[in-house]
């Protein structure tokens, strides 16, 4: 398909719009939706055509709605009305584009404000955002079967049959006494495979490699470990043109996240993993996975927030940046308390899980709630000392002095060999015994880590200072 105003990509953006939509990806990134929704919204305003930008601002409204939890009643807050939009769109379709994404910033399902992108779209030959438009609503209504009758149109038109296919058979899995959808069926089918006849008659190596035995030649070699740069790249390509095929092939759309991870691209790894649990029944290794690619995004702009305190010490941005760094660890905390809490529930017995409801509770300042998780994260004697450690610092902040300086001695006790574990707990147990008053115990804590690594932590300093050296 070849959209009459093709749209324009994100290496096509003019550089200052390229960084406005950098700020946008990361606000998205660290669920910061309504920043993300402010700047999108002006660079469509501006560039109705950048299709990844709207896809962007999609993304965003969605994960705001999901973290809102509330119910769209028609109007949006700013007073737009679908209705309105639509007398609008008769005399102004490209300013109706900008009113309608107001109303999906709040509603991004809605089906009568997707419809009137729809139309507006094709209007200004828009055609993949048009497609777009249509494939949101399959997204959030996947029981509607009239817009995607409608969708299915789209692509007939547009000579994309091989999408058609896919909508047509999935109208018929959910009404199969459609007999509309039975003759776009086969009318798509026919149309499609006289595509392929062209397509291989030009000869398709995709379509070699995937026949019958070769299917599994391709599936090891994505399997293989240490592949370089360009045969990942060149993997990717492969999965991508199956992908163009048959966008419902979960495995495919697996594939081509697990080769995005590889290549680091984790953004895009994690958007098709999400769409691959979105095929799948609540796969919850999926699930793990996108919880786990989440976090490692949060991570690194916590990291990269890190980096630019430390090297900016006298800029006047200072203080509401050290400010802003706090939420975000608080929220990403929060955020993983949340998966975490899910999982117990799905797992009650999993002693590894309690552990990691615990130890989330413990860094997002819940010690309370904390305790009694890693209490019981203790019967598991591969996280015991682990566990006890954390235990240790819930007490401390609670104010228990005491309780926490049994535990530490009770894990040391058990921890045999001076790994990290144990350097932590004896470093810990030597500043509460000082802070107790206990100097000589505090310095035989402190004698234990130093005589192992010289290098931990301030230790060589308190252990020294101590003999007046």
């Amino acid at each position: 398909m070849t959209d009459p105003t093709p749209p324009i990509t994100v290496k096509e953006l003019p550089q200052a719009t390229r960084n406005l939509y950098d700020k946008a990806a990361q606000a998205v990134r660290v669920l910061n939706n309504d920043y993300a929704l402010q700047i999108l919204q002006a660079i469509l305003k501006d560039l109705p055509q950048f299709l990844e930008g709207r896809q962007l601002l999609r993304k965003a409204a969605i994960q705001k709605k999901g973290s809102a939890g509330k119910k769209f009643l028609g109007v949006s807050t700013s007073g737009l009305s679908v209705i309105k939009i639509q007398q609008k769109a008769k005399k102004d379709p490209q300013g109706a584009i900008v009113d309608v994404e107001v109303v999906l910033a709040e509603d991004p399902f809605n089906v009568q404000a997707n419809t009137l992108l729809f139309d507006c779209a094709n209007t200004l030959g828009l055609t993949s955002t048009a497609s777009f438009a249509l494939e949101t609503v399959r997204a959030g209504h996947p029981q509607n079967t009239k817009p995607l009758h409608q969708l299915a149109e789209h692509y007939m038109v547009h000579d994309q049959p091989d999408q058609a296919v896919n909508i047509y058979k999935a109208i018929q899995g959910i009404d199969p006494s459609d007999g509309e959808a039975r003759k776009g069926f086969t009318n798509a089918n026919a149309k499609l495979s006289m595509k392929q006849q062209k397509w291989d008659s030009e000869g398709s190596g995709v379509r070699s490699l995937m026949k019958d035995s070769k299917e599994a030649a391709l599936i090891e070699l994505s399997n293989k470990q240490g592949m370089t740069q360009d045969q990942s790249e060149e993997l990717l390509a492969t999965y991508m043109d199956l992908y163009a095929q048959d966008q419902t092939n979960i495995n495919t759309v697996q594939k081509i996240g697990e080769i995005l991870e590889r290549l680091d691209r984790i953004d895009e790894a994690l958007e098709y993993y999400s769409y691959a649990y979105s095929l799948s029944n609540g796969d919850t290794s999926l699930e793990v996975k996108i919880n786990k690619l989440q976090d490692r995004l949060s991570e690194k702009y916590i990291q990269q927030l890190e980096a630019w305190i430390n090297e900016n010490p006298d800029h006047p941005d200072l203080p509401t940046q050290v400010e802003e760094l706090a939420r975000l660890k608080i929220e990403r905390e929060e955020r993983l308390v949340a998966v975490a809490r899910d999982r117990v529930e799905k797992n009650p017995t999993d002693m590894s899980l309690r552990f990691e409801l615990g130890s989330h509770l413990y860094a997002a300042g819940h010690p309370t709630e904390a305790i009694p998780e890693l209490q019981k994260a203790k019967g598991n004697p591969h996280i015991r000392t682990k566990a006890m450690l954390i235990l240790a610092r819930c007490y401390q902040d609670k104010n228990m002095i005491d309780i926490a300086i049994r535990q530490l001695e009770e894990s040391v006790l058990e921890l045999h060999s001076m790994d990290a574990t144990k350097k932590e707990a004896l470093y810990l147990l030597g500043n509460l015994h000082e802070k107790q008053g206990h100097k000589d115990k505090a310095l035989e804590a402190r004698k234990l880590v130093y005589e192992s690594d010289y290098n931990y932590k301030d230790i060589a300093h308190l252990v020294e200072s101590s003999y007046g050296s």
